[in-house]
């Protein structure tokens, strides 16, 4: 393919580790719609099978920022990366695929979920990194607006076309997912560079023990020398923090306070979703040529007023066009982000920086739908919204301080 839609790389390194990131979007579409109902087999609490279905939150807290970190220091014949996706990927595939028959008892089901779960962390950061380590900074919000395309395009297609064969046979879904996945890795292994132009490699020379390492790592990022990229990490967690509460507690609002069904509260956030898939390309050469502070707080100051006007309109006519407005300008936020964390640092960090990314997202992930939902308790269920609205608005005053801290920190480097 030819150089030019994304500066400084070829778009078939681009498309290539798109095919992970779409494999990997499918597996967890079919994971977080078909999980709950095996487990529902033994497991009658909601709320135990919400702690069970918030393991991968908690596993990638734990794991991802280190195994980040630990593909920095690879170094070998197949590269930094691709000995994370070798052994995760066709790990995860088999293990996918073995879900739905190893629910003969809650142990067994219980002990595969685990086992996936463990494999779909080995590879996530090292998937992730791959894209700045073939693409140069200039290209790379870019071609995140193509990655975060081809991963909202992996779960609509498992849903959309994998998904109703679940009510034939439990296993076709998962298991055409497990194909796809090991499809990814064969288009991965074909297109991208073991030694790609971008992967340095400074960071094998450290010595250190590896948690120590990471430790140090991440004070150096809230130090008052790199204080600007500490804000900007703190900023995405606020803004992760909001949209991880829409996501999970949206059906609630829909149900009780607009007196729509499940299945309609589904399809409008579906329209979230439609749209922030729409905008991504648009994201990522907005980001590309005006930076990616700029367009983040273009996002995120009408996601402010969009998440208030949903907290106090009496319109429900209104509320599907304000959440496709909310995906529209979510997308501005999400798609430049990445490319901003890995910034941050040389490209001998890319791991670790991308394994930070996963941990503040995450943490949000963790945190957000239950804080949140607390307030509703409170407060009742329009308090969602204005909490949004508190959330992304603190998210972007942080970025906007972040600004002046990140120049002063470059211009001293």
């Amino acid at each position: 393919m030819q150089r030019g839609a994304i500066p400084g790389a070829r778009l078939s390194y681009v498309v290539g580790i798109g095919m992970g990131g779409l494999a990997l979007a499918a597996i967890w579409s079919l994971y977080n719609a078909f999980m709950p109902l095996l487990l529902a087999e033994y497991v009658s609490s909601r709320s135990l099978r919400g702690f069970i279905m918030g393991l991968d939150n908690a596993l990638a807290v734990l794991l991802i920022p280190v195994i980040g970190a630990w593909s920095d220091r690879v170094e070998g014949p197949w590269g930094k990366r691709l000995p994370f996706l070798l052994v995760g990927m066709p790990a995860a595939a088999l293990l996918f695929s073995l879900l739905p028959l190893s629910n003969g008892a809650l142990w067994t089901l219980l002990l595969v979920d685990v086992a996936f779960l463990l494999s779909m962390m080995l590879f996530r950061a090292p998937l992730a990194a791959l894209m700045p380590d073939h693409v140069p900074p200039a290209g790379r919000s870019r071609a995140n607006g193509v990655l975060t395309f081809m991963g909202a395009l992996g779960g609509a297609f498992a849903l959309l076309a994998l998904g109703p064969s679940f009510d034939r046979h439990h296993w076709m879904p998962f298991a055409g997912a497990g194909l796809l996945m090991l499809a990814a890795l064969f288009v991965i292994w074909r297109t991208t560079d073991r030694k790609p132009r971008y992967a340095l490699a400074n960071a094998a020379a450290d010595e250190a023990p590896l948690i120590s390492s990471y430790a140090a790592g991440l004070r150096a990022l809230f130090s008052r020398e790199n204080l600007g990229g500490g804000l900007v990490l703190v900023a995405l967690f606020t803004f992760f923090l909001g949209f991880s509460a829409l996501e999970a507690q949206f059906s609630t609002f829909a149900t009780e306070h607009l007196g729509a069904t499940p299945g309609t509260a589904g399809t409008l956030l579906g329209l979230t979703l439609a749209a922030f898939l729409a905008m991504s390309l648009p994201a990522g050469a907005l980001a590309g040529r005006f930076g990616e502070v700029r367009v983040m707080v273009c996002g995120a100051v009408p996601l402010t007023i969009i998440a208030v006007l949903m907290g106090v309109i009496d319109r429900p006519s209104a509320i599907p066009y304000l959440l496709a407005l909310a995906g529209i300008f979510w997308s501005l936020i999400v798609v430049p982000a990445y490319p901003l964390v890995v910034s941050l640092a040389g490209s001998e960090r890319t791991g670790f920086l991308t394994g930070i990314y996963f941990l503040f997202g995450s943490g949000a992930a963790i945190i957000g739908p239950g804080m949140i939902g607390g307030l509703m308790d409170i407060f009742g269920n329009r308090a969602l919204f204005i909490a949004i609205a508190c959330a992304v608005a603190l998210g972007t005053t942080i970025l906007v301080s972040a600004i002046p801290r990140m120049r002063r920190d470059r211009e001293g480097s």
